[in-house]
């Protein structure tokens, strides 16, 4: 019987940026929140994909010590 082993997962969480919205006055126009607005999915896009690798990088662990 095969009983499963919790691994520790060696991957550093990657940091998360500072979210351009975040540091807008309130009353801010519409224009600089748009623009800041449009930043910030670019900023989130990049830290999803560094999650997402780091994510893989763990479970790539688990997978390849599944054929043993």
């Amino acid at each position: 019987m095969k009983t499963p082993i919790p691994i520790e997962c060696r991957v550093q969480r990657p940091a998360r940026p500072a979210m351009p919205t975040g540091a807008l006055a309130p009353g801010v126009d519409l224009d600089r929140f748009a623009a800041a607005a449009m930043a910030e999915i670019e900023l989130r896009d990049g830290y999803e994909l560094e999650l997402n690798a780091a994510l893989d990088a763990c479970t790539s662990q688990i997978a390849g010590r599944r054929g043993r």
